[in-house]
């Protein structure tokens, strides 16, 4: 009894409670007198002993439980042992054997009382049926703890497979370790929130897409890709905390004195293991990496492609005439043939016909934001406008002639109502296709946001190029 839970064994003990109250009722509260042809009175009739017996020792049975599982304590403290240190078989037999002796007695009484003419048939029917009524008890119990184990074990695989780190396994171990990662690496104790850093959801697009070489997940708040067959997700430090709570994540564990993520999987029915990733901070403190690699070459290579590093575009670190992007010909062309009077329709057709399918990357997403746009005098991104748009947008990563890593953004945006704030919700996260075929486009002119948008009146349409 001692192993069982408490929840369950206030359940156990106030059915049973109910069980030998309703008993007593039945027993004990006085019924009217039945005349019987020629029978002796059943109050004047001698009570049968071994009837009564295998009542009360039926009946006490949940206090034997009771003092198992509530009362042992104070046996351990007279005897300053815990319950595995002292010999507890009399309490095991007891518990095993006592409802079997109120049964064999009840049993005998009835046969007895019956021969004999005796009273007390009801204590010896009691008798029989409470222990029976126990193990009833115990088994709806069992059944019912099953069931709630199933709902939970479903409801927490679900809530798992919702994290983004759900499919990134573990670190293994640690390989390369003559190269020093520790710069990249957080400090117990490092307090994000202190430094009072501000991230944009453009800065962090772009930080990945110099950093990853593939792509797979994009959201206002993380970006999941692949580096040198690894996985790396790439989240903004400033809402850390709110993406933890959004994917069911505790905060940052440590290991020799460093940070590491845990976090659980299903490995048998409701059976869980703990898998745990390494996390980085990039030098700037505005992004924190988490990833299942343990290579400290590679992760060098991410930060500062040291070694062996993946080649990368050279570039020749000289600043792009604020013109290149404001004024080219891509872009004059979107601003020529896009306007507000225009339907959806025909601005995504004007889109897709300057993306290369075959080499440009391209993002659709939806829903009430801040627009941002691109200030080209002061080199940055900044907020459009002065208040939230319902904004249809379309972006295009390529590269220019002169190898620059650049993007185009079609802002398609409306006046917020009740109706887009639920399209919104659904589709909150928007996906990113690498190498994206004509089917694409098919999937933006199914989404529920370009059919809504579709018969709505356009507010303002922005267009820009800035660097990636």
């Amino acid at each position: 009894m001692t192993g069982i839970s408490f929840p369950i064994a206030v359940i156990f003990f106030s059915l049973t409670g109910v069980l030998l109250l309703a008993t007593g009722i039945i027993l004990f509260v006085p019924s009217k007198n039945k005349k019987h042809n020629g029978d002796m009175p059943e109050q004047k009739k001698k009570l049968s002993k071994l009837c009564l017996a295998g009542f009360i020792i039926a009946a006490l049975y949940p206090l034997i439980l009771a003092f198992d599982y509530f009362g042992l304590w104070r046996l351990e403290l007279a005897l300053n042992k815990t319950w595995w240190e002292y010999d507890r078989t009399w309490l095991d037999s007891a518990e095993f054997f006592v409802p079997v002796i109120g049964i064999i007695l009840s049993i005998a009484g009835l046969i007895t009382a019956r021969k004999k003419g005796r009273s007390g048939r009801k204590f010896g029917i009691a008798g029989i049926v409470l222990p029976n009524a126990y193990l009833a008890i115990c088994i709806l119990i069992v059944i019912g703890n099953i069931v709630v184990l199933f709902v939970e074990s479903g409801k927490k695989v679900r809530i798992q497979s919702q994290r983004e780190v759900y499919d990134m396994g573990h670190v293994g171990t640690h390989e390369n370790t003559e190269y020093d990662v520790s710069p990249y690496s957080i400090p117990e104790g490092y307090d994000f929130s202190s430094l009072n850093i501000s991230v944009s959801e453009a800065e962090l697009v772009s930080y990945a897409g110099t950093k990853l070489q593939t792509i797979s997940k994009t959201t206002d708040r993380s970006i999941k890709g692949v580096f040198q067959d690894y996985d790396f997700l790439i989240v903004r430090s400033d809402c850390f905390n709110e993406w933890l709570s959004d994917n069911h994540l505790n905060d940052l564990g440590y290991s020799n004195g460093y940070a590491t993520l845990y976090y659980e999987y299903s490995w048998e029915f409701a059976a869980y293991a703990t898998n745990n990733l390494d996390v980085y901070k990039d030098p700037s403190d505005k992004f924190i990496i988490i990833t299942n690699c343990g290579d400290h070459k590679i992760i060098a290579e991410f930060f500062e492609g040291i070694g062996e590093a993946v080649p990368t575009e050279e570039t020749t670190g000289e600043t792009v005439d604020p013109e290149f992007y404001k004024n080219n010909e891509r872009v004059i062309f979107l601003k020529n043939n896009i306007n507000k009077d225009m339907s959806l329709s025909e601005i995504v057709d004007v889109f897709e016909t300057t993306c290369n399918k075959s080499e440009d990357v391209i993002f659709f997403r939806a829903g009430v934001s801040y627009c941002t746009t691109y200030d080209h005098d002061a080199g940055e991104f900044a907020v459009f406008g002065d208040g939230e748009y319902y904004c249809f947008n379309m972006e295009r990563w390529f590269k220019a002639e002169g190898g620059e890593l650049c993007q185009i953004n079609v802002n398609v945006m409306y006046k917020p109502d009740t109706e887009n704030e639920r399209i919104r919700d659904k589709a909150q996260n928007f996906d990113l296709y690498g190498n994206v075929d004509e089917n694409f486009f098919d999937y933006i002119r199914n989404s529920d946001a370009y059919k809504y948008a579709s018969n709505k009146e356009i507010e303002i349409i922005d267009i820009y190029m800035a660097p990636l």
